[in-house]
């Protein structure tokens, strides 16, 4: 959705400085580099980071947590450390899916509403963009992985005691 409407704000502008050969290969690095990591960081930090908070949460309102150290089990390691390694994988392939997603849309905005030929679009992605683009958009997205899992583990690990605490976490 945000590469459609992306494409479909700038190709006009583009078309009228004679740069409409630039749409597809402007989509790809924005895309591939900012907004892709961006908007699903934002999505899957508000989805993903809430259900980390709640339920180490509800597990130290419960006390598990303090079960666990009395077993003499690292709750850190234990509960803490699978789930930001998931996210450090997940966000990256989630992202990409984004990506992809997002240059496509461009792609239908480009070639179907604003009559761009297809080659002319797809010819801008190979010359403009390089692996790299893509590469840094994977990073960043693990980065934002790493601090969605860490930013919910510790708010769920400071939770005070009630029900209501969980909330409010």
């Amino acid at each position: 959705f945000a590469g459609a409407v992306m494409t479909l704000q700038i190709t006009d502008v583009l078309i009228t400085y004679g740069a409409q050969s630039t749409v597809g290969g402007l989509m790809a690095v924005a895309m591939g580099r900012e907004l892709g990591p961006i908007l699903v960081g934002v999505v899957l930090a508000g989805r993903v980071g809430a259900a980390i908070t709640a339920e180490i949460g509800t597990m130290k309102v419960t006390e598990q947590i303090d079960a666990l150290r009395v077993m003499a089990v690292d709750p850190v390691g234990y509960l803490v450390v699978p789930r930001v390694v998931a996210c450090m994988i997940m966000v990256p392939i989630l992202a990409f899916y984004g990506v992809v997603i997002g240059i496509a849309g461009g792609y239908f905005v480009a070639t179907v509403i604003k009559g761009l030929a297809p080659s002319t679009y797809l010819d801008s992605i190979q010359m403009f963009s390089t692996i790299s683009d893509f590469t840094l958009g994977l990073i960043k997205s693990s980065v934002f992985g790493a601090v969605i899992a860490l930013v919910g583990a510790y708010k769920g690990m400071e939770t005070k005691m009630g029900a209501e605490a969980v909330g409010f976490s």
